[in-house]
């Protein structure tokens, strides 16, 4: 409904923000990486997303494109409400986020309330598909941080690829492969000792 709110932060309560847009205030939710850089009295734009229901009507507003693309990827997993995906923007960052579901950490979504094991198994594997559908999510997240780069052409990761990998996935596996073997390894060895480390994750 609303692309984005431009606007004066009037009040930062304890689960919201009001912003006053031309003498309106919109009580909008938003992570806590966001909440704490809004000044009282500061002209911010917001990026926003409205959930409507029967019975309700809430507004989460976000700095940057990308929080707002995760954000409403989380709400398409099965059973992730507007709650919990907050909750897990406010847990993490962006990148964080994706480098715990490229290394199955299911353990970095346990920590964050009201996500226990089961759905942060359910948020891995869900955004592990989305990661193959949609290629410009890969983007949105973000590589893993100190990933190296790998060539162009390099037929072990485009072999990962075909067999169900994500871009990121086949590419950490990959380096991780190639620099515990020889120099001179066949992309077959890369390939069944990629296949070994991602197994053992």
């Amino acid at each position: 409904m609303f692309a984005f709110l431009r606007g004066t932060v009037a009040i930062k309560a304890l689960d919201h923000i009001a912003l006053d847009v031309g003498g309106v205030g919109y009580q909008i939710a938003v992570p806590e990486s966001v909440y704490r850089k809004l000044v009282i009295h500061q002209e911010v734009t917001l990026l926003t997303y409205c959930h409507i229901r029967e019975d309700t009507f809430q507004i989460f507003g976000f700095l940057k494109e990308e929080e707002k693309t995760l954000y409403t990827t989380l709400l398409s997993i099965n059973k992730v409400g507007p709650k919990v995906a907050l909750a897990v923007l406010s847990g993490m960052s962006v990148q964080a986020f994706g480098q715990a579901v490229l290394e199955n950490d299911v353990k970095a979504f346990t920590k964050i309330s009201g996500i226990g094991k089961a759905m942060g198994q359910r948020i891995v594997l869900e955004m592990k598909n989305k990661l193959k559908q949609k290629p410009d999510l890969n983007a949105i997240i973000g590589e893993p941080e100190g990933l190296d780069t790998v060539p162009e052409g390099d037929d072990a990761y485009e072999a990962l690829l075909s067999l169900g990998c994500t871009p990121q996935e086949a590419k950490k596996a990959v380096l991780n492969a190639r620099k515990k073997l020889a120099d001179d390894a066949t992309d077959e060895a890369v390939v069944r000792a990629a296949l070994q480390s991602m197994a053992k994750v």
